[in-house]
């Protein structure tokens, strides 16, 4: 055992007190795998203050091969929009197994037993469709995040999965910012007659002129989801330009940046 793990417990402890002392915490609920840091920190409480303190461990939730979720496994999702976006946050609970589906349908949503196992049973007729994980993925979102955020995740899915880019067009500047949260954001001023390797150059998409010709002609660049392939190409804001006054530059399958036109 590690130091660092040895002194959690310590840490853990001593932080329980300091929260007894200064609100008046007397409860600490954690995961089942917290039982002998919680213990800790009762004994040093008890010992300390003289005063009955109480812990509560729960199950874990785990993954079909039972793995837990958490920031140490490296598959946490969080709460807030600012640390996991809507659109990510309702893509999690898509792509989860059909086992996995089925187990927290029972636990975050509100219905029925028996309305998940018509659910499922009408899942299982047409896998295809992911009717179970489409349905947990609408309603945990709709409760995290509420009507706007189910929204955007259904609109930015639309358009990144099912090819509607128009979709991405009906969403608010600042909304496709965010939704791309990795992705460079570059503001540019339409000038006559710009072409394609212009705005790839501008948009910071490539550091030299012979590496953009390169990958464009190769079919390796993207505007709004398009494939284009000529560097040449004069810009036509009827077909390059979203209704946002958005475009959507890509560079082989994960390289986004958002050009916001001024």
């Amino acid at each position: 055992m590690s130091f660092t793990e040895f002194s959690y417990q310590l840490f853990q402890a001593y932080d329980w007190l300091h929260l007894n002392l200064s609100y008046g915490c007397r409860f600490q609920i954690g995961g089942n795998d917290q039982m002998g840091n919680i213990m800790s920190g009762h004994e040093l409480i008890r010992k300390i203050r003289k005063e009955s303190v109480y812990g509560l461990t729960l199950p874990l939730i785990t993954t079909e091969m039972g793995d837990k979720f958490g920031k140490s496994a490296g598959n946490a999702v969080w709460l807030s929009e600012t640390k996991t976006s809507p659109f990510v946050f309702y893509q999690f609970w898509k792509r989860l197994s059909d086992i996995d589906a089925e187990k927290f349908l029972k636990l975050f949503t509100f219905d029925s037993l028996g309305f998940i196992k018509d659910l499922m049973r009408q899942h299982r007729e047409k896998p295809e469709l992911h009717l179970a994980q489409k349905y947990l993925a609408e309603q945990i979102t709709l409760l995290v995040h509420g009507e706007e955020g189910l929204r955007t995740a259904e609109i930015a899915t639309k358009a990144l999965y099912d090819k509607d880019i128009a979709a991405l067009g009906n969403m608010k500047a600042e909304e496709v910012v965010r939704l791309f949260d990795k992705a460079n954001l570059v503001q540019i001023l339409p000038e006559p007659g710009q072409s394609v390797l212009d705005l790839a150059l501008k948009a910071g998409c490539f550091l030299k002129n012979h590496d953009a010709l390169r990958v464009i002609s190769a079919g390796g660049f993207y505007i709004n989801q398009q494939k284009t392939s000529n560097p040449d190409e004069v810009l036509n804001p009827a077909v390059h330009r979203l209704a946002n006054n958005i475009s959507l530059l890509r560079v082989g399958k994960k390289n986004y940046y958002v050009v916001k036109w001024l």
